[in-house]
Protein backbone atom coordinates (compact mmCIF):
# COMPACT_ATOMS: atom_id res chain seq x y z
CA UNK A 1 0.00 0.00 0.00
CA UNK A 2 2.98 2.41 0.78
CA UNK A 3 4.38 1.81 -2.78
CA UNK A 4 1.18 2.75 -4.25
CA UNK A 5 0.87 6.45 -1.88
CA UNK A 6 4.36 7.15 -2.95
CA UNK A 7 3.60 6.92 -6.53
CA UNK A 8 0.42 9.00 -6.60
CA UNK A 9 2.46 11.19 -4.53
CA UNK A 10 4.72 11.82 -6.72
CA UNK A 11 2.62 11.67 -9.97
CA UNK A 12 0.88 14.55 -7.57
CA UNK A 13 4.38 16.11 -7.68
CA UNK A 14 4.82 15.62 -11.53
CA UNK A 15 1.62 17.78 -12.15
CA UNK A 16 3.25 20.37 -9.61
CA UNK A 17 5.99 20.55 -11.97
CA UNK A 18 4.74 20.83 -15.21
CA UNK A 19 2.10 23.64 -14.04
CA UNK A 20 5.14 25.50 -12.53
CA UNK A 21 6.92 24.66 -15.84
CA UNK A 22 4.13 25.78 -18.26
CA UNK A 23 3.33 28.99 -15.53
CA UNK A 24 7.54 29.78 -15.56
CA UNK A 25 7.37 29.65 -19.87
CA UNK A 26 3.63 29.63 -20.96
CA UNK A 27 3.70 33.62 -21.81
CA UNK A 28 7.05 34.27 -22.55
CA UNK A 29 8.23 31.09 -23.91
CA UNK A 30 12.05 29.94 -23.31
CA UNK A 31 13.11 33.41 -22.60
CA UNK A 32 10.59 32.93 -20.14
CA UNK A 33 12.61 29.89 -18.63
CA UNK A 34 16.08 31.63 -19.09
CA UNK A 35 17.05 31.56 -15.56
CA UNK A 36 17.82 27.86 -16.32
CA UNK A 37 20.43 28.32 -18.71
CA UNK A 38 23.93 29.49 -18.55
CA UNK A 39 25.13 32.67 -17.71
CA UNK A 40 26.83 33.02 -21.56
CA UNK A 41 22.71 32.17 -22.76
CA UNK A 42 21.38 34.90 -19.87
CA UNK A 43 23.94 37.71 -21.51
CA UNK A 44 23.08 36.99 -24.99
CA UNK A 45 19.65 36.78 -24.16
CA UNK A 46 19.93 40.38 -22.54
CA UNK A 47 22.22 41.98 -25.14
CA UNK A 48 19.39 40.88 -27.56
CA UNK A 49 17.04 42.60 -25.71
CA UNK A 50 14.45 39.83 -24.65
CA UNK A 51 14.74 40.28 -21.18
CA UNK A 52 17.30 42.58 -18.85
CA UNK A 53 19.40 41.20 -16.20
CA UNK A 54 16.75 43.05 -13.06
CA UNK A 55 13.65 40.35 -14.92
CA UNK A 56 16.35 37.90 -14.72
CA UNK A 57 17.07 38.17 -11.06
CA UNK A 58 13.08 38.97 -10.28
CA UNK A 59 12.33 35.35 -12.02
CA UNK A 60 15.21 33.43 -10.50
CA UNK A 61 14.02 34.21 -7.07
CA UNK A 62 10.60 34.11 -7.42
CA UNK A 63 11.01 30.39 -9.45
CA UNK A 64 13.43 28.98 -6.56
CA UNK A 65 11.09 30.15 -3.87
CA UNK A 66 7.99 28.12 -5.95
CA UNK A 67 10.95 25.16 -6.19
CA UNK A 68 11.63 25.20 -2.96
CA UNK A 69 7.84 24.54 -1.76
CA UNK A 70 7.60 21.74 -4.49
CA UNK A 71 10.67 20.30 -3.59
CA UNK A 72 11.02 20.15 0.20
CA UNK A 73 7.46 21.48 1.39
CA UNK A 74 5.05 19.28 -0.74
CA UNK A 75 7.25 16.04 -0.12
CA UNK A 76 7.25 16.93 3.81
CA UNK A 77 3.64 17.10 4.12
CA UNK A 78 2.70 14.34 1.94
CA UNK A 79 4.97 12.41 3.75
CA UNK A 80 3.73 13.48 7.53
CA UNK A 81 0.16 14.34 6.77
CA UNK A 82 -0.65 11.79 4.03
CA UNK A 83 1.66 8.72 4.73
CA UNK A 84 1.93 9.31 8.79
CA UNK A 85 5.47 9.39 9.16
CA UNK A 86 7.22 10.17 12.57
CA UNK A 87 10.47 8.46 12.67
CA UNK A 88 13.63 10.21 10.86
CA UNK A 89 13.97 7.37 8.94
CA UNK A 90 11.25 6.32 7.86
CA UNK A 91 11.12 10.92 7.19
CA UNK A 92 14.19 10.35 5.04
CA UNK A 93 13.75 7.50 2.86
CA UNK A 94 9.88 8.66 1.77
CA UNK A 95 11.45 12.12 0.84
CA UNK A 96 14.41 10.31 -0.66
CA UNK A 97 12.05 8.56 -3.37
CA UNK A 98 9.41 11.22 -3.64
CA UNK A 99 12.85 13.73 -4.24
CA UNK A 100 14.18 11.21 -6.71
CA UNK A 101 10.66 10.48 -8.35
CA UNK A 102 10.04 14.22 -8.90
CA UNK A 103 13.29 14.47 -10.27
CA UNK A 104 13.37 11.79 -12.61
CA UNK A 105 9.88 13.90 -14.60
CA UNK A 106 12.29 16.81 -14.61
CA UNK A 107 15.43 14.99 -16.19
CA UNK A 108 13.36 12.63 -18.55
CA UNK A 109 10.22 14.99 -19.51
CA UNK A 110 11.72 18.09 -19.40
CA UNK A 111 15.83 18.11 -19.80
CA UNK A 112 16.02 15.32 -21.52
CA UNK A 113 13.23 14.94 -24.10
CA UNK A 114 11.85 18.85 -24.06
CA UNK A 115 15.54 20.18 -23.60
CA UNK A 116 17.56 18.21 -25.28
CA UNK A 117 15.69 17.03 -28.26
CA UNK A 118 13.42 19.41 -29.02
CA UNK A 119 14.10 22.47 -30.88
CA UNK A 120 11.10 24.33 -28.64
CA UNK A 121 14.23 26.12 -26.05
CA UNK A 122 16.40 27.14 -28.81
CA UNK A 123 15.60 30.97 -28.78
CA UNK A 124 16.38 32.75 -32.34
CA UNK A 125 19.87 34.60 -32.27
CA UNK A 126 21.76 32.06 -29.61
CA UNK A 127 22.09 28.44 -31.68
CA UNK A 128 26.03 29.51 -31.46
CA UNK A 129 25.47 28.43 -27.86
CA UNK A 130 23.92 24.96 -28.15
CA UNK A 131 26.69 23.04 -27.29
CA UNK A 132 26.66 24.94 -23.84
CA UNK A 133 23.07 23.47 -22.37
CA UNK A 134 21.33 21.55 -25.43
CA UNK A 135 23.55 17.83 -25.03
CA UNK A 136 21.70 15.31 -24.64
CA UNK A 137 24.67 13.76 -23.14
CA UNK A 138 25.43 16.16 -20.51
CA UNK A 139 21.86 15.33 -19.60
CA UNK A 140 21.91 11.67 -19.57
CA UNK A 141 24.89 11.69 -16.83
CA UNK A 142 21.99 14.15 -14.30
CA UNK A 143 19.81 11.24 -13.10
CA UNK A 144 23.48 9.32 -12.00
CA UNK A 145 24.75 12.32 -10.14
CA UNK A 146 21.37 12.75 -8.27
CA UNK A 147 21.44 9.26 -7.01
CA UNK A 148 24.34 10.20 -4.39
CA UNK A 149 23.37 13.82 -4.62
CA UNK A 150 19.72 12.87 -3.04
CA UNK A 151 21.06 10.92 -0.01
CA UNK A 152 22.38 14.06 1.81
CA UNK A 153 19.30 16.00 0.68
CA UNK A 154 16.95 13.28 2.58
CA UNK A 155 18.91 13.07 5.23
CA UNK A 156 18.35 16.86 5.71
CA UNK A 157 14.98 16.99 4.47
CA UNK A 158 14.11 14.09 6.83
CA UNK A 159 15.52 15.68 9.89
CA UNK A 160 13.38 19.00 8.90
CA UNK A 161 10.23 16.30 8.94
CA UNK A 162 11.09 14.21 11.51
CA UNK A 163 11.53 17.82 13.75
CA UNK A 164 7.96 18.89 12.57
CA UNK A 165 6.68 15.50 13.22
CA UNK A 166 7.89 15.33 16.88
CA UNK A 167 6.23 18.99 17.17
CA UNK A 168 2.60 17.40 16.03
Amino acid sequence: MMILKLVIEILILWVWFALFMLALVGRKGPVGGIIFYPKVMQDRVVEMGLTSAKKIKQRTVISMTLLLIGDLIFPIVMILFMNGARGYFECAWQYYVLFYGMEFFDWFFVDYLWVAKSKWWIIPGTEDLLDTWHDPKYKATKMLKLLIMTVPVAALAGLIAWAIGLAL
